[in-house]
């Protein structure tokens, strides 16, 4: 389906979800390098939930801490790593999923599969776990066998691609599911939804705001479910920025 610019929309009646590297912020190797939140960012951001009376939260593949530590001294709703934990206000408690048995089995294989690897750092978060290889992508074939090594049958995870990186995560745990989660909670009900992201791991994103007659917009090029397209970052802030006036 050809996609086009996404429309000017009212925000009184949204709710906001938003993707972060690649999306608010340049994508430039994770692992390796801390993104920049500048205050005119902090201050759109701000406008935009107090427009949408609260209902705006970023959903990313970073945790709630690292989302909090960056967007300081701003604090915003958020689902971190895929979906796996959650806040529905800024100042709520973070909830999360129950964490699998099938996460012990899969880091020892990414992790052993990193440490014999040049080129691969592996990392561990509290619900979800990453092979980066941003400078040889030639390693993804690689990177994605040993990580799907550990993910046995039943285990609860499963293995998710993105760029520069393998990710294995609870299999309960998505943007999608993120994003249905919120719907039902308050500020965030009855609204219509609009989810921007960037990377394959958004696309469960994008199927469910989709479902929900919502607005869903790909960041750059590929193939996508999403039914709007904005070029970059810089032309996110723009039309985020479009909807103010």
């Amino acid at each position: 389906m050809p996609m086009q610019k996404p429309p000017r929309l009212a925000t009184g009646t949204l709710a906001f979800f938003l993707d972060f590297d690649g999306t608010l912020v340049p994508f430039d190797k994770p692992d390796e390098s801390v993104p920049l939140v500048d205050d005119g960012l902090r201050s759109l951001l701000t406008e935009l939930r107090n427009r949408s009376d609260g209902a705006l939260a970023i959903i990313s593949g970073r945790s709630i801490e690292v989302i909090d530590e960056l967007f300081e001294p701003l604090k915003l709703a958020a689902a971190g790593e895929h979906g796996a934990e959650w806040r529905f206000t800024p100042h709520a408690h973070r909830e999360q999923i129950i964490a699998p048995p099938g996460l012990v089995t899969a880091h020892a294989s990414c992790e052993q599969f990193a440490n014999r690897t040049l080129g691969v750092r592996f990392e561990r978060k509290a619900l979800s776990m990453v092979l980066h290889f941003h400078r040889h992508p030639e390693l993804r074939d690689a990177a994605a066998k040993a990580a799907e090594a550990g993910c046995l049958p039943d285990s609860g995870v499963r293995v998710m691609h993105a760029r520069g990186m393998v990710e294995v995560k609870p299999v309960d745990a998505s943007k999608g599911h993120a994003i249905n989660r919120f719907m039902q909670a308050f500020p965030f009900t009855r609204r219509k939804p609009v989810f921007i992201g960037d990377d394959v791991t958004d696309e469960d994103g994008f199927i469910a705001v989709n479902a929900l007659d919502g607005v869903s917009i790909k960041v750059g090029a590929g193939n996508s479910h999403a039914r709007y397209r904005l070029p970059d970052e810089d032309a996110v802030r723009e039309w985020l920025e479009s909807l103010l006036d």
